[in-house]
């Protein structure tokens, strides 16, 4: 039964484990720091440019502090700038277009498209936070001073292009103001002509004693008349733009004075859509997926306007036919007044609202030319672009730390599962953790590039093989009994090195002066017999009975005295058929008479029926594990079988490492 053991690797054994191979260590970091300069070398220096600009809230008017006037109602800037959609704007093919054709004015449009592609591959904006208007601005370049121009003229493109914009919807509103001037002027010189033609015709100087009381509710109502007549002209108008036939798009006129601010508010986003539209055609074709997405938006929101309108003039009618009423009564109550100044209240009335509405024209087309004069960014600057001193890429301190950490981690990594996947008997501690049989001793390894000889004890050696077979002698004569004499040596299966463990402990026994004898009982491939060079007759002849006299059989080696050979002979057929002969238990029984103790190489006793034959005559087992090569699962299996034994039984481990796996245990 295997031991109760806990199976792990210390942190100071696996530590040992590392400086013992601390040249592993030292040829990784030298591989890694070589790639890392490598790396550094081939990669291109690049540097980053920063800038930061904040984006105003208020329209350009509002910050005309010099001119005095509210100019919030022009329709120059409406409405408060969205910082997402300004971050979408500069990073746009539409303005990284123009930078590119004004950085290389020479180039056609394709490569000016590939230029504006790389220019959006390499730069980035973000939004400092969410609730800021704050953007952050960065492009990377292999030279700073390209790295700050590029950036310098995307923050100047955007805002020549924002101007622009702006620009274009005023002299759009504009040119609607020269127009309807022109017309309010016909109308009141037509107005002026007609009163003044009545006035002559009827001799009509003053209307003044008319009631007071009855024209100032006449008048009020008149102004009241006035106002909402204006709104109903301003809103039939923008209706006649909506419903014109052409199916030309046109801007329409933001501040149309109407009252009612979701109409406003729609106006301002239709013509917004159809400058962006308008943009976006001046690179891509109409069939883009984006240009047609824009176009759906914005013919949905021209019908909004035109339903919003078509209310809002319903509302307003409503409202004149109230206010006309009540006028109507006040007109009535002057009835006993001359026709004439009836004729004349209707005419100056109708010349009163040309006049307002003339009046409120030309307040609004000085407006605009102040407006046209004036250039108001939508952007300021507080962090000029400005590139790094160092190159951000490649960062040097970074490969060089992780080049090191690689360098260090592969051996570590590599060890450590050396360690916990390897499924091969290592040390001493390997077979005490898993079986209860004792453990004689260990028997180094010379080394993989060293050919071991087949006989390597001599009576003087003091290297580590003859001390370690000197010390398995010592441990077998004290632990043995006076009545065991014959030691079976065996193994799981060949490669073990079972045979040149048994040469060269029966070399270690006879150099003690007793008489040993090594029987090559391996029938299947008697390498015991190769090694000793004893070719000839032997164990088989003598199981077979061509011989009776097994003295003769006995092969001893010159270089070697002390120690006598019985080999194995031409090898049979029928091994196991062979020892199953009466022959070998009386040979046995005249060789414990004839020698002190004797060793029995023999295959595999826990596979092969041979050795299972020849543990009749066996009084001690002595099981051969290698370090290396040997399954760790083998001391479990022996432990079980070696109860079926019923003779004491020993371990020897064999080409034991004599570095670092002496170090630790699992």
């Amino acid at each position: 039964m295997s031991k109760n053991s806990n199976n792990y690797l210390t942190i100071g054994d696996f530590l040992r484990l590392c400086l013992r191979r601390w040249k592993w260590f030292v040829i990784s970091l030298a591989v890694c720091l070589i790639a890392a300069g490598i790396h550094l070398q081939r990669t291109t220096r690049t540097y980053t440019s920063h800038a930061t600009i904040l984006v105003k809230e208020e329209s350009a008017g509002n910050n005309a502090s010099s001119v005095g006037e509210d100019f919030s109602d022009l329709g120059l800037i409406t409405s408060k700038n969205n910082v997402t959609n300004v971050v979408r704007h500069i990073m746009s093919l539409d303005v990284l277009m123009e930078v590119a054709r004004r950085l290389h004015p020479e180039a056609d449009e394709e490569s000016l498209l590939r230029i504006a592609q790389g220019l959006g591959a390499s730069m980035d904006a973000e939004q400092e936070s969410d609730k800021s208007t704050i953007i952050n601005l960065t492009y990377i370049d292999s030279s700073p001073e390209k790295a700050n121009r590029v950036l310098s003229e995307i923050i100047q493109v955007y805002d020549d292009k924002y101007i622009e914009d702006k620009q274009l919807l005023i002299r759009n509103t504009s040119n609607f103001i020269d127009n309807r001037l022109r017309l309010l002027e016909q109308d009141l010189d037509m107005v002026d002509d007609s009163i003044a033609s009545y006035k002559s015709k009827y001799g009509i100087t003053d209307l003044s004693s008319v009631g007071d009381v009855y024209l100032q509710q006449q008048s009020q109502s008149e102004a009241r008349i006035l106002e909402l007549s204006n709104q109903k002209a301003m809103a039939l108008f923008i209706k006649d733009m909506l419903d014109s036939s052409s199916g030309e798009r046109r801007l329409l006129l933001v501040n149309s004075g109407i009252d009612n601010p979701t109409i406003a508010a729609q106006i301002s986003q239709y013509n917004n859509l159809l400058m962006q539209l308008n943009s976006h055609l001046t690179y891509t074709s109409d069939q883009n997926p984006m240009i047609v997405n824009l176009e759906n938006e914005i013919d949905g929101l021209k019908k909004s306007i035109r339903t919003a309108i078509n209310h809002h003039i319903q509302t307003l009618d409503i409202e004149l036919a109230s206010v006309r009423g009540f006028n109507n009564d006040a007109t009535a109550k002057i009835s006993s007044n001359p026709e004439q100044a009836k004729f004349l209240a209707s005419i100056e009335r109708d010349q009163k609202v040309k006049e307002s509405l003339y009046l409120y024209l030309l307040q609004k087309k000085e407006e605009n030319e102040i407006g046209i004069t004036y250039r108001s960014s939508a952007i300021r600057i507080l962090d000029i672009p400005h590139a790094s001193s160092k190159p951000t890429s490649p960062n040097i301190p970074r490969v060089l730390f992780t080049a090191i950490l690689l360098g260090l981690l592969l051996p570590l990594i590599i060890i450590f599962l050396n360690i916990t996947l390897d499924d091969r008997v290592r040390t001493v501690a390997d077979i005490q953790q898993r079986c209860d049989l004792p453990v004689l001793g260990e028997v180094p390894s010379i080394g993989r590039r060293k050919k071991r000889k087949s006989v390597v004890v001599t009576e003087d050696g003091r290297n580590s093989l003859n001390d370690a077979f000197r010390m398995l002698r010592t441990r077998l004569e004290l632990t043995r009994t006076p009545q065991e004499q014959v030691f079976l040596v065996t193994a799981e299966g060949p490669g073990a090195g079972k045979t040149f463990i048994t040469l060269n402990l029966g070399m270690a026994l006879a150099y003690e002066g007793r008489k040993i004898l090594l029987i090559d009982g391996d029938l299947r491939r008697g390498k015991a017999s190769t090694k000793w060079k004893a070719k000839g007759d032997g164990l088989v002849e003598y199981l077979q009975g061509k011989t009776d006299d097994w003295q003769a059989l006995i092969v001893r080696h010159e270089s070697y005295p002390g120690l006598d050979v019985l080999p194995s002979g031409d090898l049979p057929d029928d091994p196991a058929g062979l020892l199953m002969s009466p022959r070998l238990a009386g040979l046995m029984a005249e060789l414990r008479k004839a020698y002190s103790i004797i060793l029995i190489d023999t295959p595999s006793s826990t596979t092969l029926v041979d050795g299972e034959i020849l543990l009749r005559y066996a009084d001690c087992i002595l099981f051969v594990l290698r370090a290396g090569y040997s399954d760790r699962r083998t001391p479990e299996r022996i432990d079980e079988i070696a109860s079926s034994w019923d003779k004491r039984t020993f371990i020897i481990l064999n080409a034991a490492e004599s570095g670092e796996y002496r170090y630790y245990s699992y």
